[in-house]
């Protein structure tokens, strides 16, 4: 009898997890990159950071947020080229919940490495520069790396786990007139 107990609780235990992730997956669907807004590039003697801008917008009917999110952003051209901006890191992204179906638009600052101050960095600026700023280029922002999904619960945040993302594709537009300061 005792032995039937511990497998039900850790089937029970396992459909949960898995109820956990399905939920969680929901809600990521529901995240989309709108726009991006600017983009301040920042060099030192010894790297370069950039400062974007990101508007997100997301309809969950959830807030959820990323807790612990180290991604790496890297841009693709219509060719399918793919340039790298660089990786960053968040020790929390808060997605709020839209009650009444519509998309909610949240505003982030993303804090960007893009690379030390050398020749290959460089070269791969005057690259991301030129498709974000060609008007006429179609392209995609991917985010891939890992981070820790927690919805948003009566009392409290749940967390799921360290979770990976890889290949998220987003769309967004660009604002022209502000891109580059």
């Amino acid at each position: 009898m005792r032995h039937f107990i511990l497998q039900l609780i850790a089937v029970l235990s396992l459909y949960s997890v898995g109820t956990a992730y399905a939920i969680s997956l929901e809600l990521v669907d529901k995240l989309d990159i709108k726009a991006i807004k600017s983009i301040n590039l920042i060099q030192t003697e010894e790297e370069f950071r950039a400062t974007v801008v990101v508007q997100f917008s997301t309809s969950a009917d959830t807030a959820f947020k990323f807790k612990k999110a180290n991604f790496t952003i890297t841009f693709k051209d219509s060719n399918g080229t793919e340039i790298n901006l660089g990786t960053t890191q968040y020790e929390e992204l808060v997605f709020p919940a839209s009650e009444d179906g519509n998309e909610k638009l949240n505003e982030e600052i993303l804090d960007v490495y893009v690379g030390k101050n050398e020749a290959d960095t460089i070269t791969r600026l005057i690259k991301l520069f030129n498709l974000i700023a060609n008007p006429d280029s179609e392209f995609e922002m991917i985010l891939s790396g890992t981070t820790i999904v927690g919805t948003r619960a009566r009392r409290g945040w749940i967390y799921q786990g360290s979770i990976e993302i890889e290949d998220f594709v987003f769309y967004p537009t660009i604002q022209r007139e502000v891109l580059f300061k």
